[in-house]
């Protein structure tokens, strides 16, 4: 593991519009990073290869999901740098040789020292139907010398189940409320009737999940891969189509707009469902930061309020794809974006958390662990 310190050339720093601040203007954090080699927890298709979806344990241990077929669950240990298999959370009767079916996001509910509870979300192959959902379940993860995982019950399953062409845009997020309640993103799946409300069902929206409630928060969306609850504030970022992507702050009964109004543009004339207003959002809930072109953003995490994130502590940090950076966002107030900083890593983020310690862990499409701390 060799540490690498990021230049700030090549960094660009935009303003969000409409947005006047009194404070100077944040520089650009310096970034450490380090990297680990986990090739065999990266994800392998016949459509190519993705990095796994991750949550952290405790202060040395990570939760990894993936692996070849994309169904595994590991335990990785931050000193030894080794993995040991937990057991295969997707069955094989629910997927099929695509990188896409894989696990999309892990949760730890609560945690003591002997066990853990998680949940777990995924898109499933219905093979009698033919057709795809995302589905929501609980864990129970035994720790010690031998630690295994036992699964418990559905939480959440998706309707309608779409054609097993709509497999993208599963989204899946999750993000923790208490020990028995969490917010859970579902994507379009790439549904050709998502402009229809009465044919969408579940698709495009939010949730607010127990084992035992479920509640839609809000609707409009496309692909939500990050999401993050500060305080009583939900924050997701969202992909758009060709430019478009999104950071949305949450209110309940909002339609944020897919796919009748988006910044971006459709890919073709073949796409899967073209916006009715491209390149305007009136009329529905406006997001509150538009990325054109797209960069393609994944998880976002609110960086710690101390340590050595200097100006950018207590800011959201979003990861992307397209763009391989991570992104700095300031929050002027709950409902305004401030200061924008892009800083390149290199490589294509899945997933991104917080350690305890204040490092951020990325995992990537490449295969990697990346370890990064801000520099003063």
């Amino acid at each position: 593991m060799k540490p690498r310190v990021q230049a700030i050339a090549a960094i660009t720093l935009v303003f969000a519009m409409n947005t006047s601040l009194a404070s100077a203007q944040l520089i650009a954090p310096k970034l450490s990073i380090s990297t680990i080699a986990t090739e065999n927890l990266q994800v392998v298709g016949s459509n190519g290869v993705r990095g796994a979806a991750a949550a952290v344990l405790d202060e040395n241990q990570l939760l990894l999901g993936g692996g070849q077929k994309g169904s595994h669950l590991y335990l990785f240990n931050l000193s030894t740098k080794s993995d040991q298999l937990l057991g295969r959370v997707i069955p094989a009767s629910e997927r099929i040789n695509d990188a896409r079916f894989a696990i999309t996001d892990i949760a730890v509910l609560s945690k003591s020292a002997t066990s853990a509870n998680l949940l777990i979300s995924y898109p499933s192959l219905r093979k009698n139907g033919n057709c795809v959902v995302v589905k929501l379940d609980s864990y129970q993860l035994t720790l010690g010398s031998k630690p295994t995982i036992t699964k418990g019950k559905n939480w959440f399953t998706s309707k309608p189940c779409v054609p097993i062409s709509a497999v993208q845009h599963a989204a899946g997020r999750l993000a923790v409320i208490d020990n028995k309640t969490t917010y859970l993103t579902v994507g379009d799946l790439g549904y050709p009737k998502i402009g229809s409300k009465s044919a969408r069902g579940d698709l495009g929206s939010i949730f607010k999940v127990s084992a035992s409630k479920i509640e839609k928060i809000s609707t409009g969306h496309r692909n939500q891969q990050g999401i993050e609850l500060i305080s009583n504030d939900l924050y997701i970022s969202e992909h758009g189509p060709r430019g478009g992507d999104e950071l949305n702050l949450i209110k309940k009964g909002a339609d944020y707009g897919w796919p009748i109004v988006t910044y971006g543009q459709a890919y073709s004339s073949g796409d899967y469902v073209r916006p009715t207003r491209a390149g305007t959002h009136d009329g529905f809930q406006l997001p509150l930061y538009n990325w054109v072109p797209s960069v393609a953003p994944t998880e976002l995490v609110q960086l710690p309020a101390t340590g050595k994130w200097g100006a950018w502590s207590s800011q959201l940090v979003m990861a992307t794809l397209k763009e391989q950076a991570l992104i700095f966002i300031q929050l002027s107030s709950k409902d305004k974006v401030g200061q924008v900083a892009s800083v390149d890593v290199g490589d294509r983020i899945r997933d991104l958390e917080l350690l305890p310690d204040g490092r951020l862990v990325a995992t990537t499409d490449s295969g990697n662990l990346l370890l990064i701390s801000g520099g003063q």
